[in-house]
Order: structure tokens, then sequence, then C-alpha cells
């Protein structure tokens, strides 16, 4: 590590989640391999757009896929494109918007809309922003001619007191509205990369290419049907339009697509059972060393298919103050912090094996132990 010693940087080990300021995942060798061979020539940058969208489409189950910059790039890419279509003179126009007529945006006013703030992007395109009242009823209400689109949000938490995707994606195709679902977050399993567009019909769906699919974390990637694609790609870079600051090179295009080819290649079982049997490590080292409760579950904090382990600490103790003293320790380790909007107790804190290497195990649990023993 000798970049970040140079820089006075002292790297963690990552018992959390595959969030953003954390650095989101780690590459693989292989992916790390491709950036660097990419790196070492100049190519002709549409040519290798249009090779890496097509093998990424095939890969994912699509009509097409554009890779742009990060899930926030496909959000603000796919308003722009359900907004103007292929219209260059509309798409040159963003985000002066005041003479079109289709130019809402529709989007359920949940739970979400206060935890994730990343819904407000869409607005950089011009585009209105309507929030509906959480019912199929009120959402097929709120359609009129002025719709661009609904976006949806995914999530068990973020659906809580709102309809599924399952619920209200078939009801609005019914009424030929466009879909966008936004499913930064919602993988794995790799099935999830078709399962909104092709098994629910909705028009366009949105990835983070640098979370569990572990790409670069410059990197996303929208899916869905061919005309929507072709207008994300008339939006983005290089093209001169709103796009053209969600640049991807020619290392993060080879890099994300090497990455997305280990992804879906990889069963779901076997990675979950890697994590798993971390995960019990770990459990049974703290339960030998400490006397604190432990839950294994079966899905990720926000549904998706992934162990992850619940501790709960001694009374007295918090999730926060853990979390403090660990990424003190000697090497630094996060370990996972509930946000209050999980209605978990203070004193839980959540271990995630996604990130963690098999030799790291033993260095969570001493750093834990070693707070517990204050």
């Amino acid at each position: 590590m000798e970049f970040y010693e140079k820089l006075g940087i002292r790297t963690l080990i990552n018992a959390s989640e595959t969030y953003t300021n954390l650095g989101g995942s780690l590459m693989d060798p292989r992916t790390l391999k491709a950036m660097e061979e990419a790196g070492r020539g100049f190519v002709d940058i549409f040519q290798l757009m249009d090779a890496v969208c097509e093998r990424a489409a095939e890969l994912t189950n699509n009509e097409a896929a554009f890779v742009t910059t990060g899930a926030a790039g496909g959000l603000i890419l796919s308003a722009a494109a359900c907004i103007c279509g292929t219209d260059e003179k509309k798409l040159d126009q963003i985000p002066h918007l005041e003479q079109f007529e289709k130019k809402e945006i529709l989007m359920f006013d949940g739970k979400f809309r206060e935890l994730i703030p990343y819904w407000k992007l869409t607005g950089l395109t011009g585009a209105v922003i309507v929030p509906v009242e959480p019912s199929v009823e009120a959402m097929l209400e709120a359609v009129n001619e002025r719709t661009a689109a609904v976006f949806l949000f995914p999530a068990t938490l973020y659906e809580e007191g709102i309809p599924t995707c399952e619920e209200v994606i078939p009801a609005l195709k019914a009424r030929g509205v466009t879909v966008v679902v936004d499913a930064a977050a919602q993988l794995p399993p790799s099935s999830y990369l078709w399962y909104y567009t092709k098994e629910l019909g909705a028009d366009l769906a949105i990835y983070s290419g640098g979370k569990h699919i572990k790409g670069p974390q410059c990197t996303g990637l929208v899916v869905g049907k061919k005309d929507l694609i072709q207008a994300c790609r008339m939006a983005a870079s290089p093209n001169p339009r709103i796009g053209r600051a969600f640049k991807t090179g020619k290392e993060e295009l080879a890099g994300f697509l090497t990455a997305l080819e280990i992804f879906v290649e990889e069963e779901p079982e076997e990675g979950f059972k890697r994590q798993e049997i971390l995960l019990q490590k770990l459990e049974e080292l703290l339960r030998q060393g400490a006397d604190v409760q432990t839950e294994l579950r079966s899905t990720g904090r926000l549904g998706t298919y992934q162990p992850l382990l619940l501790v709960t600490l001694p009374k007295g103790r918090t999730a926060q103050e853990c979390n403090q003293y660990t990424r003190a320790f000697d090497p630094p380790v996060d370990v996972g912090v509930y946000g209050p909007e999980f209605g978990m107790p203070e004193n839980v804190i959540f271990l995630n094996a996604y990130n963690l290497k098999p030799e790291e195990a033993d260095i969570v649990a001493q750093a834990v132990l070693a707070y517990l023993a204050e």
C-alpha cells in the first residue's frame, strides 16, 4: 500500500458495506489487469463503447445496455432519455424544458424520499419531480399527458409503506407508462440485472458498477429498451450534452466489463457460501471471547441475497462507539452501524463479509473483542 503510505493514509478492513465513502468494493486482479491493458493504447471510444455495451446487454439478458459513471450518472441520463427520447434538438435544450410538454417525473412519496436524496438528481435535467401518494391507484391517477416517466427505488427498507415494484410496474405498463427502476444496491443475485426489465416489464433499470459487481467505483450500468438506451448514449459523453460530465474512459470500460463477466459467471450460491463461512468463523470467535448475542441472517440490509451477521453488544455499549474504537484499531476496522431508519437497537452492529478476505476475519473479531474488553 505504498501509495496510501506516501499520503499518510491508513487503509482499513471493510466489515460493513460497499459504501461509496469507503471506496465501494475491491476489484478482482483480472479486472485490474484489464484496466492496465486498456490504458496502454488508444482506441476509438465509440467502437469500444459499442462492443462493451453489446456484451453488457448479452450478459444481463437485456435488449441493450449502457455503461456510465455510477448509478447517479445513470439516473440523470435515464431522466434525460425519458424526457427527450432520441430527439437531438430536445437533448440539446436540457435543462431548459420550459416549452416541453412531457417533463414530469412521478415518484412515490415514501420513506426513501427522506432516506436517500439521490432522486433529486433527476431534477438536474430540468424535470419537474411530482411526489405521489403511496398507492397504485394514486400513481395511476397522477399519470397524465405531462408524464415522462415513473421512477421507482426498490429495497425492503425503501418500499416500506409504498407499493412494491411487483405491484406497481405491471399496472403502469398496462397504461403504457415509461418506468425506470433505480436498483443501485439491489445485487446480488445477478438475476436482478434482468429481473426488473425482463420479468416485471420496466423500461430501464440502473445499477452501481462499483458496489457488488466489483468494477471501478466510478462506473454504473443502465439496461433496458433499445430506444431509451440509445437516448442515454446520445445524452452522454463524449457528446456535448448533460452527460458530458459523466465520462467513462477506456480503462473504466474495460474494468467494468471484466468485473461484470466475473460477477455473472459466479453462481450466487458460491458467493453466498464463501461469505457465510467467514461470518460463521466470526460468530464463533466473538461468542468464545465475549458475552454477546449473535444472529446469522440470510439476507442483506436491503434484502439482497447475502448473509449478514448481527451482533448484540452488552448493555451500555453502542454500535457507534464500537465503530469508533475499531476504526482506531491497528489495523483499522469498519464495522456496520445501522442508521436510525432501520429501527434497530443502538447496541447492535452488523458484519458483512462481501469485502472481507479470509485472513481478515480474525482481525475483525480481535477489534470488536478489544472494544468489549475496555
